[in-house]
């Protein structure tokens, strides 16, 4: 909402023994037509860890993040003064009020059904610069909920919609949504806490294949991109959960990635990974 968009690492693995950086940090960079290089400086109050994707809120300017790893998090970030990132802020992990620690994950047997509303809390995180690649699993000590490769995030109706592209008891994705507290990050969240839904969770190859990068579109079903083996869709999800086929890879089995509608709803922009293209689908949208 400030006029930047933010990238992220997906690995915390350094490059070589030479330069010795760590990575797995979020990285803000200017939205701006003018081409030229930023100094690169390491978001670090948001923590270091396998970071997929960010959703920001922006009525409260809080950071909602993704962690691609089968045992992985999802986090928030508070800022110290929202739009300033570097100035710091704190790094929680959400927990589901009623079973600390509880598995999302529904790999064995169903833990949560579809459509389920649970009531959450959020944990400070410490030692947040993990250099022993190891925050979720103290975040699941504590408390924190468990997630199956925390994958694509978006802010839209009033909730933050996130993929967890393993999910669900055939392990191919389900779709969460987070509804925020009216007092979000503020003192008196827990007297009105935010509630974690399970939205979708089909555990049908035939229906999605590996949920992955998803955004909210004009009309406001989420558009949802596979990353799976065979071939791969753009699925929509209506506002009841029902799901449909909305475009096809006709290349190649490449996973569809990084969908957008442009601001004025008029063009759908998604790339294909390999070999490497930006889709531009236009279409009546709107009408």
């Amino acid at each position: 909402p400030w006029g930047s968009w933010i990238t992220c690492e997906e690995s915390v693995q350094k490059k070589d023994d030479e330069h010795e950086k760590d990575h797995g940090y979020n990285f803000e960079v200017p939205a701006t037509t003018e081409i030229g290089r930023i100094k690169p400086q390491p978001l670090t109050a948001m923590g270091r860890f396998n970071h997929e994707a960010v959703a920001v809120d922006p009525v409260s300017g809080i950071i909602y993040q993704t962690e691609d790893r089968d045992d992985s998090l999802i986090y928030r970030f508070i800022p110290d003064q929202p739009g300033h990132l570097l100035s710091g802020g704190r790094l929680q992990a959400l927990v589901v009020t009623s079973i600390p620690g509880l598995d999302t994950r529904n790999w064995s047997e169903p833990q949560i059904n579809v459509g389920q509303t649970m009531e959450t809390n959020w944990i400070d995180m410490d030692n947040i610069l993990s250099p022993e690649d190891n925050l979720r699993k103290i975040g699941h000590d504590r408390g924190a909920a468990l997630f199956a490769r925390g994958e694509g995030m978006w802010y839209g109706s009033d909730s933050i919609y996130f993929a967890c592209t393993s999910g669900g008891l055939n392990r191919k994705g389900q779709v969460w949504r987070y509804f925020p507290s009216k007092f979000e990050g503020k003192t008196d969240e827990q007297t009105t806490p935010g509630n974690l839904k399970l939205f979708i969770e089909p555990n049908d190859e035939g229906v999605i294949d590996h949920a992955d990068n998803l955004t909210i579109a004009p009309w406001g079903d989420v558009i949802l991109c596979e990353d799976g083996s065979n071939e791969q869709f753009l699925l929509g999800v209506n506002s009841a959960g029902k799901i449909y086929k909305l475009a096809r890879n006709s290349l190649n089995n490449s996973e569809l990635a990084g969908a957008v509608f442009a601001p004025d709803g008029k063009t759908l922009f998604v790339n294909i990974q390999r070999p490497g293209l930006t889709l531009a689908i236009q279409g009546p949208w709107l009408g």
